[in-house]
């Protein structure tokens, strides 16, 4: 988050002659492959610092948490796997759509109950994503997005849908 307030900081500093936004909102976010065989559609929230490049690009840094809860097999296990993203990205305007490629970190946490209570354990791995979408206003965003890592010798693949609000950090100069 450091890196993000840094990089907002310096991009609102410098007068970019681009559109510098911060965008939060919530994910539903569906398992797809082998990930869909153990865990239900997960929900979670975000957070995007968008840097502008130019008049119609922007840099994108993503965070955000998806919690989901175990099916299947695993349905009376009582498993919930997180995921926690780290994706730089490069935003592509056109007229109120977008496509957005990412690639990035992705922190897997899965908690499970055990003989001495619930024990916690993941890692991290190489996370990739890809979006498009749609932005009402210069404000209000829906987009949906393709997210894929392998970790551990399994994949964690999702299908996720946002709806998101895009505050801007331009300011008027004279």
């Amino acid at each position: 988050m450091v890196i993000l307030a840094t990089i907002l900081f310096c991009a609102s500093s410098f007068a970019q002659k681009g559109n510098n936004q911060i965008g939060a909102g919530a994910d539903l976010s569906m398992p797809s492959g082998d990930f869909a065989g153990y865990f239900k559609t997960g929900i979670g929230v975000y957070v995007k610092g968008m840097l502008g490049v130019g008049k119609s690009g922007q840099v994108t840094l993503t965070t955000g948490y998806s919690s989901f809860k175990s099916a299947g097999d695993w349905a009376d296990a009582n498993v919930t796997e997180s995921v926690v993203p780290f994706l730089l990205g490069y935003r592509a305007n056109f007229n109120g759509f977008f496509v957005e490629p990412q690639i990035g970190y992705g922190a897997y946490t899965h908690k499970y109950p055990d003989v001495d209570g619930i024990s916690t354990d993941g890692g991290g791995a190489f996370t990739w994503a890809a979006g498009i979408g749609y932005v009402f206003n210069k404000k209000i965003e829906v987009s949906a997005r393709y997210q894929s890592a392998s970790k551990e010798g399994s994949s964690v693949n999702l299908f996720g849908l946002r709806l998101g609000y895009n505050f801007s950090l331009n300011t008027s100069k004279k």
